[in-house]
């Protein structure tokens, strides 16, 4: 939109007023974590509402910038399988949506979303957790897939010696409400689905040590619908350590495609039966089709009619949107904005459109639909916007800073003598209304993202366009580890994590201090979940690059954490610090988390440090929090540390959002400017 020309205000980097407030981010937001379409075209969208305290609503998206609750407020449609949940909603062939409802995860729902009513399919049992629901497409639609987590109680713990969790895939029988396990003995299970033609089922499965990014193995099965039984296995593709695969998905004539790394990057496959063939898409061979799949039920790309695909595919950590005609494997690039299409994100309306979550340089995360033109390779794309994840918000070009990807030389660490490099997205301070005084630099925030295995996208962001428009500098590292880059650059972090990835931070820091585009005396570090562990390890690692830092339920004790984390990442610390334990012995285990630990090297620590936690995390304690500052107050070192009530891994309440930020704001003001 255009604006009236104002003169700017002449003030310092990190001082100048936004509009974009705290409140934006809190209670004038909300998040989308799925959708859905029934065979008429409606679309359903999974909402993570701040303002209610975190709660998942399913909404039902009626026109653009129209929409209605269709899930009784005292429902709360959010997964917790893995601890991480995903795959919560899914549709009924006869228009109903299954759910599962936090805390109550052992429910089984289904919803009418005309009326609202619901009804409940398994009893409730608090021991149990429900996700990735998939229904039989037969008339009678009286089997559902699903995968089922059990926490076990104590006592069973304490007699078999297990772990406590156990993972299987269970068939529900609708029209009673028995449940029966048809797959177990793997540590884990993602993507029970049945084909079009109900005489078959697929899934993927992995044990420990390895995560779903590492290997995993894609099975199909036949169906015996009268017994509910699982017949004649067969493994497709994927190896232990090797391979992995994600997003199984049936075709509309029985096709079964895939994504597996098995060439170094995350390419579509289709398996016929009998034989598995690569879709080979000439100009998208190192393009990323799949991602990291901690959270159940991703839904990256889908099949339109018999010949199209449309998919995400990623480059350089950007999500881009294609056809794929299946006959000829040609494909269009749709030429549209947006960038960061993550999760579950895609679903088809009809054989010409579909909708689409994700967000643009310019616009944060929101609801689209696709309308699409032309012939095979032929096609164009038309946007809509259907519904926005910011309220009360007129995104002004006046305050946006768009990301530009960097690459740049790894000088710390064992990858300098190797020419190595890594990644990130540089967003500089924006704010036209303000220039600074001649002569200076603005103070940089380098965000350090959780996983280690994710990757940031350039997708335009409220949390890092709030620093922005104040003067502030942000980058945002996609270090060794990150996905987005293809394998390689992922397994780099393997035996490295708490070391390489934080090199890069730091060469990083060097880079845009050479390029002239910050100032290299006030630097901070944040981050969150491993982006926390990675804060608290630099500022002892490379104490001299850090002005200051904020961990965000951040881990202080690797060997501690590993002791008492869960199922899903019990292992995972591991490879990411080990790479193997093979020849290695528990004292040599021993010394080496503790190297990679903080909480034990604290007196290296030069910077201030803010720690924010909630009490009710269940992947990173509050202790490994409260135990690091005390060890920092114990040598009358600059910490500070805020716990709120009822927040788990990540807050989701509007009221700890605006303090986080907050407290945030007032501690770089302190420590930076």
């Amino acid at each position: 939109m255009a604006e009236p020309p104002t003169e700017a205000t002449t003030a310092p980097y990190g001082t100048w007023r936004s509009p974009i407030t705290a409140e934006h981010l809190a209670g004038d937001s909300i998040q989308f974590e799925g959708i859905a379409t029934d065979k008429h075209g409606r679309i359903f969208v999974l909402e993570s509402r701040p303002s209610e305290g975190g709660r998942h609503a399913i909404v039902e998206l009626t026109g653009p910038a129209c929409s209605k609750d269709v899930l009784p407020a005292e429902y709360n449609a959010m997964g917790t399988i893995h601890e991480y949940g995903g795959g919560s909603m899914a549709i009924h062939p006869e228009g109903g949506i299954l759910f599962t409802s936090h805390p109550s995860n052992g429910v089984c729902h289904l919803l009418d979303p005309s009326s609202g009513k619901v009804d409940v399919v398994v009893a409730p049992d608090p021991a149990v957790r429900f996700g990735e629901f998939s229904v039989c497409p037969t008339a009678t639609h009286a089997w559902i897939l699903a995968v089922r987590e059990t926490h076990l109680p104590e006592n069973v713990k304490e007699r078999e010696g297990v772990d406590g969790v156990e993972n299987t895939v269970v068939a529900i029988h609708a029209l009673t409400g028995n449940v029966s396990t048809i797959l177990q003995g793997a540590d884990f299970y993602e993507h029970p689905q049945f084909s079009p033609d109900g005489k078959r089922l697929c899934w993927t499965q992995w044990n420990h040590p390895d995560m779903p990014w590492s290997g995993t193995e894609l099975y199909v099965a036949e169906w015996d619908s009268t017994a509910g039984a699982v017949l004649q296995r067969r493994l497709v593709s994927g190896k232990a350590g090797v391979e992995s695969i994600c997003q199984p998905r049936w075709g509309v004539d029985g096709t079964l495609f895939y994504v597996s790394d098995k060439s170094g990057y995350w390419q579509l496959y289709r398996f016929d039966g009998e034989t598995s063939a690569h879709v080979s898409l000439a100009g998208l061979e190192t393009a990323e089709f799949g991602s990291r799949e901690p959270c159940l039920g991703n839904c990256t790309y889908i099949q339109l009619d018999d010949n199209t695909l449309v998919a995400s595919a990623t480059l350089n950590a950007t999500s881009n949107l294609v056809s794929i005609d299946l006959a000829t494997n040609g494909w269009t690039d749709l030429a549209l904005p947006l960038v960061d299409i993550q999760k579950n994100a895609l679903a088809r309306i009809s054989s010409s459109s579909f909708a689409v979550l994700g967000s643009t340089r310019t616009l944060p995360q929101a609801c689209y639909r696709v309308d699409l033109h032309g012939e095979a390779e032929g096609k164009s794309a038309t946007l809509s916007l259907l519904k926005a994840t910011v309220h009360h918000l007129d995104l002004a070009a006046s305050v946006l800073s768009q990301a530009q990807h960097i690459t740049f030389p790894q000088i710390y660490g064992r990858r300098k003598h190797a020419n190595g490099s890594a990644h990130a997205w540089f967003v500089p301070p924006k704010n036209t209304r303000y220039t600074a005084p001649p002569d200076t630099k603005p103070p940089l925030l380098v965000w350090m993202h959780g996983g280690p295995t994710y990757h940031v996208p350039p997708g335009l962001a409220l949390s890092t366009q709030y620093w922005t428009s104040r003067g502030y500098a942000y980058v945002l590292v996609n270090h060794v580890g990150s996905t987005g880059y293809g394998r390689a650059y992922r397994d780099l972090l393997n035996g490295n994590w708490g070391a390489a990835d934080i090199d890069d931070a730091a060469s990083c820091v060097s880079y845009l201090a050479e390029e002239g585009l910050i100032d290299v005396r006030r630097v901070g570090i944040v981050g969150e979940s491993a982006g926390g562990y990675a804060v608290m390890q630099a500022l002892y690692l490379h104490p001299d690059v850090w002005t200051a830092g904020v961990a965000l339920y951040g881990i202080s004790s690797l060997a501690e954490f590993v002791e008492g984390t869960h199922k899903f990442e019990s292992r995972y610390v591991e490879s990411l610090v080990l790479g193997t334990r093979e020849g290695r012995t528990e004292e040599e285990v021993a010394a080496l988390f503790r190297e990679r630990s903080a909480l034990y090297h604290t007196e290296k620590i030069k910077a201030p440090l803010l720690l924010l936690q909630g009490d009710s995390d269940t992947i990173v304690p509050a202790w490994q929090t409260t135990r690091m500052a005390e060890a920092m107050q114990a040598l009358g070192q600059d910490v500070e540390v805020t716990i709120f009530e009822g927040e788990g891994h990540g807050f989701v309440m509007d009221k700890t959002i605006k303090a986080c930020l907050e407290l945030q704001a007032a501690f770089w003001a302190r420590t930076l400017l």
